[in-house]
């Protein structure tokens, strides 16, 4: 996401394949506040992870990593 183009409060994006619904905007932090469309939970993502149109790219969990490191 273009750092000039924040999303405003309301607008539904994606976090990767998924929508979302901005609550919360951090403009100086570049934060934003979202919650999945059928969840009320609320949690904060990088701007530039979210996005216009749903992305079906493979990822990795951080999670998967820290395991596979013998933690």
């Amino acid at each position: 996401m273009n750092t000039q183009n924040l999303p405003g409060i309301s607008d539904r994006m994606f976090l990767m394949h998924r929508e979302v619904v901005v609550t919360k905007v951090y403009a100086l932090f570049r934060l934003i506040k979202v919650h999945y469309t059928e969840e009320i939970t609320e949690f904060y993502v990088d701007a530039c992870a979210l996005t216009a149109e749903p992305n079906y790219a493979d990822s990795l969990s951080l999670g998967t990593l820290r395991r596979n490191c013998g933690e």
